[in-house]
């Protein structure tokens, strides 16, 4: 025969400050893992004008061209280069090199070009003649980024 004991079970008791350090510290955690999130859709750079200005007289109105002719923008990280918006000036050639390990496309969201795929490795070119804004997106991915042309 087996014997059998009728222990009592131990209980543990949770008091109620350690249920509150609980859903504290589980509210921290969700807020930490959504900030990058939310912080997606607040971008750093600042709103520019949809279309450059152009002053009468010689007060140098407009943005300040932050790209030289030829202008390179690198993909990489899934993102249009470091800088946005690109500033040249208008004849600038602007070349998008492909410097992720996935396939990305540049393509303007109002049909001026469209690169196709541009496969790791390579890259495209296009002459920016007249001033304006140019946003531009990746097919692919949720990418985009904007060329401003200034005179």
């Amino acid at each position: 025969m087996s014997s059998f004991s009728a222990e009592k079970p131990e209980t543990v008791n949770i008091t109620f400050k350690t249920k509150w350090l609980w859903l504290v510290l589980g509210v921290i955690l969700i807020i930490i893992s959504l900030a990058p999130v939310v912080s997606s859709y607040f971008p750093s750079t600042p709103a520019i004008p949809s279309s450059p200005s152009s002053s009468g007289g010689g007060g140098g109105g407009g943005p300040t061209p932050n790209c030289a002719n030829p202008c390179t923008i690198v993909i990489a990280n899934s993102a249009f280069g470091t800088t946005q918006p690109i500033i040249v000036k208008a004849g600038t050639t602007v070349t998008w090199i492909n410097k992720d390990n996935t396939q990305h496309t540049t393509t303007s969201d109002t049909g001026v070009w469209d690169s196709g795929i541009l496969n790791p490795g390579q890259s495209f070119k296009f002459t920016f003649s007249s001033p304006g804004t140019y946003p531009y997106h990746c097919n692919v991915h949720p990418m985009s980024g904007t060329i401003v042309v200034v005179p």
